[in-house]
């Protein structure tokens, strides 16, 4: 994909960002309302096609431990490594700030639905590992997963 650009979020991202969340089809509107918030009040980078938003992260860089909050490409964007590189951006900051490690919530195992088993594929072929499972800690039936990778 030509052109892609890694780069600061700006306020004036917001709307794209959000759109291209939305667009996914899995995060409920209070994650959309969350996810302002964070993009608004944390670190953000955008991916940018010709300086249009295409992917996004929201993250904290902490010590002792950095945290994902949000990755988002969107859907025509996928399969370029777009979020492969916006993750070892975010990882190359959070190392900056003397983080040990880096922490993230994503969808468990009760949820077999495909892109939330191309989530969890992606971080664990990205050094993630499972460290514990939350029970409905979503939403009724839908588990969360705590996923921990730490920096050597």
């Amino acid at each position: 994909m030509a052109r892609v650009k890694i780069r600061a979020f700006k306020a004036k991202d917001l709307k794209a960002i959000l759109r291209i969340a939305k667009s996914l089809g899995y995060f409920s509107l209070k994650d959309l309302k969350n996810m302002r918030h964070d993009a608004l009040k944390n670190n953000c980078l955008v991916a940018a096609l010709d300086s249009k938003p295409v992917g996004f992260i929201v993250f904290s860089a902490l010590k002792p431990k950095g945290k994902i909050l949000w990755l988002a490409v969107n859907r025509k964007a996928q399969g370029f490594g777009l979020g492969s590189k916006l993750l070892k951006r975010a990882e190359g900051r959070i190392k900056a700030r003397k983080a040990s490690k880096v922490m993230l919530h994503t969808f468990g195992f009760s949820g077999n639905y495909l892109p939330f088993l191309k989530v969890r594929d992606f971080y664990y072929r990205h050094g993630f590992q499972r460290l514990r499972e939350i029970p409905n800690g979503f939403m009724q039936g839908v588990d969360k997963l705590v996923m921990v990778k730490e920096f050597g």
